[in-house]
């Protein structure tokens, strides 16, 4: 190799070895800014869904208000409130619920076959305690609790958030929820 190859290759060499660095460089950026724009986003789409949820409780409370404020605590009246809670839904797996403070199903629009058992002691397949959680999160003052059920329209488990409140006079938690698996 001649002197002028040389001193071409000390030359073009660093160059090269500085764009390879270079590039390495702006592709590690350009990852680490799509995980944190893909969280951001992530996050403003669950604070979007998670004040959704409470809008819906908030509704569905609304519908049975009148006769939750009367003062009437006869069987007729519970009744009724149910049908009320029952006649709503939103979307293909959107639902309200109603449990008594102890576990038992008062009302479940999409899955009746649920009505009158007692779910106190029902676990997720994360061993989370589905029931109580949401009930804890309703005596809380009302709250969001992730846990996982039978999704409607596919029949299939899957993860969902869900926003409860309570209804304390009648020993009631009422809730609904979104399934997770549409939204990651």
């Amino acid at each position: 190799m001649n002197l002028r190859t040389k001193i071409v290759a000390l030359a073009v060499a660093p160059l090269l070895i500085a764009l390879v660095l270079v590039a390495l460089a702006v592709r590690h950026q350009e990852h680490d800014l799509a995980r944190r724009e893909r969280a951001l986003i992530e996050k403003s789409y669950m604070d979007q869904r998670r004040s959704e949820l409470r809008s819906y409780v908030d509704l569905a409370v609304s519908i049975v208000r009148p006769l939750y404020d009367a003062g009437r605590d006869d069987e007729e009246t519970r009744n009724e409130a149910l049908r009320r809670l029952a006649a709503l839904d939103y979307g293909d797996d959107g639902y309200f619920f109603v449990y008594d403070m102890q576990g038992r199903s008062l009302m479940h629009s999409r899955q009746p076959d649920l009505v009158g058992q007692n779910l106190w002691d029902m676990r997720d397949s994360h061993g989370r305690f589905t029931i109580q959680d949401l009930i804890a999160g309703a005596r809380a003052g009302g709250g969001y609790v992730e846990y996982e059920w039978r999704k409607p329209s596919s029949e299939q488990m899957a993860p969902k958030l869900g926003y409860v409140t309570a209804l304390p006079r009648w020993n009631w938690m009422v809730g609904t929820g979104l399934y997770l698996d549409d939204i990651e």
